[in-house]
């Protein structure tokens, strides 16, 4: 069984310390606090293939070995808001974190950090991705469109969707020239030679700010969306048509959206002040699950262990 990691939980209430990383085990029934306690603003979290927890914070990136008991934040006072952190499958050295000041770069494990905007223009970036064949290709996502990079970050040329404000993008699990990118306003976007050319892929999709996006890595062309006034919307005819699941969901702002594979019929929302919800029905219909009143800004899938 994976384990699911629910990531950016921040209480409204300052009382309550229960802030930073969960982690489940059991498919959500049960979630355990592997975070700090401290006011720390935390908007995704992932496992690394040797088994490290990055966490991208307000404060900077911050590095777990231990499955989330300690913690150290790893970048100095230069590097803030950070919003994505990823590391690089076959070398889980090189590690990349998107922030509100472009793109840093980190080749020995986070010891050291560099700031890699050279190309950009505005460096805000909402979101990275290492190209799993290849961990010198990465592509951004930022307010003005979509870049690639061919030297580990060294460099980077525009790649598409000029003017759009990018807000996610993940490489398809199952093709490996495939990327989705959710916009601002714009909807989604699909990318089947790598993000050299963009199609849009908004057919029935009401909700056009898309915050997250989760393919199903055992079935080709099923994807699940988190939108800003929409909720949860899915489809499984790769983006032709979308259909909205939203039913159970009291807040409608998801930013995060993640199912565990081999488990289809299991899916989580993580909402802004609205906590995490589960479906067990592949979306048709949701019920509130943990952390109320929480901000989830994001969800990840991890090994058991």
């Amino acid at each position: 069984m994976a384990v699911l990691s629910s990531h950016a939980h921040l209480w409204n209430n300052p009382q309550n310390p229960m802030i930073g990383l969960f982690l489940s085990s059991d498919r959500g029934a049960t979630w355990e606090h592997r975070g700090w306690r401290e006011y720390v603003r935390t908007f995704y979290s992932e496992e690394a293939s040797d088994g490290t927890i990055w966490s991208a914070c307000g404060n900077g990136v911050m590095r777990s070995t231990d499955r989330g008991a300690t913690w150290r934040v790893t970048t100095g006072w230069e590097v803030t808001e950070v919003l994505k952190v990823r590391s690089d499958p076959p070398n889980p050295a090189r590690v990349v974190a998107a922030t509100a000041y472009g793109i840093f770069r980190s080749t020995d494990h986070g010891e050291t950090w560099e700031q890699k905007i050279s190309g950009l223009g505005k460096p805000f970036t909402s979101d990275v991705w290492i190209d799993r064949t290849d961990g010198k290709r990465m592509l951004a996502a930022t307010e003005h469109g979509v870049f690639v990079s061919t030297d580990g970050g060294d460099s980077w040329t525009p790649a598409g969707l000029k003017g759009k404000g990018i807000r996610c993008i993940v490489q398809d699990p199952l093709v490996v020239k495939r990327f989705w990118v959710g916009t601002e306003d714009d909807g989604l976007f699909l990318s089947e030679d790598g993000g050299r050319r963009w199609m849009p892929r908004s057919d029935g999709l009401n909700h056009r700010t898309v915050y997250s996006i989760w393919c199903d890595p055992a079935a080709q062309g099923v994807l699940y969306l988190g939108t800003h006034g929409g909720g949860v919307y899915g489809t499984t005819d790769g983006g032709k048509s979308w259909k909205q699941c939203a039913t159970g969901l009291t807040t409608l702002d998801v930013h995060a959206v993640a199912g565990i594979p081999g488990s289809p019929d299991v899916l989580f929302a993580g909402t802004l002040n609205g906590g995490l919800f589960r479906s067990t029905d592949m979306g048709m219909t949701w019920e509130f699950n943990s952390q109320r009143e929480g901000q989830v800004w994001g969800l990840s899938v991890g090994k058991a262990r």
